[in-house]
């Protein structure tokens, strides 16, 4: 026991070691949430147009040229917006939380209550939820079709959008997430909701993957880096934030990934190696079990996609990681508890979602087991978890017929494409 708990504690020093020294020394960083790697081998793909590839590219620059370039900036002040948070304050960011739902059992429904997996089509009526969403990932997807062909056209419009939802004086939103996922009659203060931040963050990503573009001055990086300062400061203080901070499932885990996206954009580096070490990994330790599973998870009506959900956090704030040094999935917790364990109880499922023996009332996207997979096998180096996702597929021709017209590209089915590449 003393030698497995020596090992660890060399393992950590050694993996803040290297943080420290990739940070100093490393390659030029083109975003914050996605491996470089991935993005560097899309663009070589493109460039020499490789039929794998270029189908999913031209559909998705389509989108982009046909949709993102044409469309009109969205806020949280949007004109649409009829429910107003208690502070009457229409830049503060306001949604209902999906799986609570009026009393039946009381004439005016208050305070409601939860039917766990159940969508109340309430949420559509707070234009936040939808338009959190579409700001983000077109900002996103402009953004990284300047970063495939340089075209400053594509820069601008991202340009655009990240200053009217973070940084115009009227439309701008207040750095907070008081309000959001609320439970109408609810006395009581929840942090459940900072989790929808994870949708509009990819923003500060699209800003990142545009530096270099003649749009984005280094006044608007300097700004919304303040304004990223201030939400960290509400998150990590505000009554909400420290709420959500001591959830043990994957809300706490998708806490501490929102709260390191916004160290990332400040790149204040020495600040993200902290809080990986000192809160995120002990988590690994805290919320897998030692057969691999979330418990947490398993008590949800949609086991698989909770647990998924969980995992994908892990990986999401590895692709940070990676950029400072620092592998999670080779990370072990003194009580052997790691990523790897939580895929490999995941794995059977994936193969045969069916077989899962918790509850799951919806189906299963095995798209999302495809991508967990492969990033495994980018991050250890072992072919097998490459051969399980060749072998679970990617569905690289969704929506490719639609020219996505109604529905938003999904990036991923461009820096994935090898997925479905022949061995």
């Amino acid at each position: 026991m003393k030698k497995h708990l020596l090992l660890n504690i060399i393992l950590s020093i050694g993996l803040l070691s290297s943080c420290q020294a990739t940070t100093k020394n490393q390659k030029p960083m083109y975003s914050i949430i996605y491996h470089d790697v991935l993005l560097e081998e899309a663009k070589e793909a493109i460039r020499n147009n490789d039929e794998h590839i270029t189908p999913i590219y031209q559909a998705i620059k389509r989108y982009v040229d046909t949709v993102s370039l044409h469309m009109k900036p969205l806020s949280v002040a949007s004109e649409n917006k009829k429910n107003i948070a208690p502070s009457k304050d229409p830049r503060d960011y306001i949604t209902l939380s999906p799986y609570w739902w009026p009393d039946p059992s009381k004439a005016d429904g208050l305070p409601y209550i939860r039917d766990d997996g159940k969508r109340n089509p309430e949420v559509y009526e707070y234009p936040e939820r939808v338009n959190s969403t579409l700001f983000a990932e077109n900002a996103e997807l402009l953004a990284l079709m300047y970063f495939f062909t340089g075209e400053e056209k594509y820069a601008a419009k991202a340009a655009e959008l990240v200053r009217v939802w973070f940084l115009d004086p009227v439309t701008g939103m207040n750095p907070n997430m008081t309000y959001a996922q609320h439970v109408p009659g609810m006395q009581h203060i929840r942090g459940t909701g900072i989790i929808d931040s994870r949708r509009f963050l990819k923003a500060l990503n699209a800003a990142k993957i545009i530096e270099s573009s003649s749009s984005w001055s280094s006044e608007d990086k300097k700004e919304l880096q303040d304004w990223a300062k201030a939400f960290r400061y509400w998150i990590e203080n505000s009554t909400n934030g420290l709420t959500e901070l001591k959830a043990q499932n994957n809300h706490g885990l998708w806490y501490e990934v929102i709260n390191q996206v916004l160290v990332m954009f400040e790149e204040d580096y020495d600040y993200f190696k902290q809080i990986v070490n000192e809160r995120f990994l002990p988590r690994i330790a805290l919320q897998i079990d030692s057969d691999g599973s979330f418990p947490k998870e398993l008590e949800r009506t949609l086991g698989i996609h909770y647990s998924t959900f969980a995992l994908e956090a892990l990986s999401f704030s590895d692709k940070m990681c990676s950029k400072n040094g620092l592998n999670l999935w080779e990370y072990q917790s003194e009580n052997d508890r790691g990523m790897i364990l939580a895929l490999e109880y995941m794995i059977p499922y994936y193969k045969n979602p069916d077989a899962w023996p918790h509850t799951q009332i919806n189906d299963f996207n095995t798209d999302r087991a495809a991508i967990l997979l492969y990033d495994a096998g980018l991050r250890t180096g072992k072919k097998e978890y490459f051969d399980l996702s060749k072998l679970i597929g990617y569905d690289n021709q969704r929506n490719i017929e639609e020219g996505y017209s109604d529905v938003l590209p999904d990036i991923n089915r461009l820096l994935y494409y090898k997925i479905n590449l022949p061995d």
